[in-house]
C-alpha cells in the first residue's frame, strides 16, 4: 500500500480545500481536504487526499485518505461480536476497519491486485448482516457490482447476478435482513443464513474471488 501511495503522489504539491467535521456516534470526524494538479507531459493529472481526526473522549486516530470525493460519507459503522467498528477506505481500494472502543485499527484488507499493478473493486456503500459484509460499487469506469464478504471466513463473493442490486442506497437492515432495492428484491429481506448459504453455493460452483 505504501509503495501505491508513493506512486500516486509522486511530487505532486497540494492546496487546501476545505475543512469537514461530522459525527458518528460518540466519535467526532474531523478532515482536511486537499487537492493537486500537475501537467505531465501536456496532461493535466489531478490528485485527492485527506487528512484525517477521529477523536473520542481522550483517544485519537488519525490517518490519510487517498482517491476519495465525497470525505463526509466514507465511515460506516458496523457491528461485529456485539462490537462496534468504523468501516471505511483509506485508499479507491480495500477498507479498514477501526475498533471504536480503543481507536485502534483492527483489521485492513489490501487486495492483491494493486500489489501487482491491477485494477481492483472500489467500495462505495456497506451494508451489514450479522458477519457478512454487502459491498456496493465498481471496477473503474464499469458498472456497479455486489460482492459479499464473510468477514468469518474472509471470503469474497460476487453476488451481483443473485441479488439483481441496482444499487445499495435505498436498502435497508431491519431484524438482521438486508431489504434490497434490486431487481430480485421483496419485502422480505434476505437473511445472513440464507446468504451464507448462497455464497456457499457460488463458491462451489465459480471458487473464490478477490475484489
Amino acid at each position: 500500500m505504501d509503495n501505491y501511495i508513493k506512486e500516486y503522489c509522486g511530487n505532486f504539491e497540494f492546496d487546501f480545500v476545505e475543512h469537514i467535521s461530522s459525527k458518528i456516534a460518540d466519535i467526532s470526524i474531523n478532515i482536511d481536504a486537499y487537492e493537486a494538479q500537475k501537467n505531465i507531459d501536456g496532461i493535466i493529472h489531478s490528485r485527492e487526499k485527506a487528512l484525517v481526526n477521529l477523536t473520542k473522549n481522550n483517544l485519537k486516530y488519525q490517518c490519510e485518505l487517498f482517491e476519495e470525493h465525497n470525505y463526509e460519507n466514507s465511515f460506516f459503522k458496523v457491528m461485529l461480536n456485539g462490537h462496534s467498528y468504523l468501516f471505511f477506505r483509506k485508499t479507491l481500494y480495500g477498507f479498514t476497519l477501526l475498533d471504536t472502543e480503543t481507536m485502534c485499527e483492527f483489521y485492513n484488507y489490501v487486495p492483491q491486485a494493486i500489489k501487482t499493478g491491477e485494477e481492483s473493486f472500489i467500495i462505495t456503500d456497506v451494508k451489514q448482516i450479522g458477519e457478512i459484509f454487502v459491498l456496493d460499487g465498481c471496477y473503474w469506469a464499469c458498472p456497479y457490482q455486489c460482492f459479499a464478504y464473510d468477514f468469518k471466513s474472509k471470503l469474497f463473493v460476487n453476488v451481483s447476478h443473485y441479488l439483481g442490486i441496482i444499487s445499495l442506497n435505498d436498502s435497508t437492515v431491519k431484524d438482521n435482513k438486508l431489504i434490497l432495492n434490486g431487481r430480485n428484491s421483496n419485502n422480505d429481506g434476505v437473511t445472513k443464513e440464507f446468504m451464507r448459504e448462497e455464497l456457499a453455493k457460488l463458491i462451489s460452483k465459480n471458487g473464490l474471488c478477490e475484489i
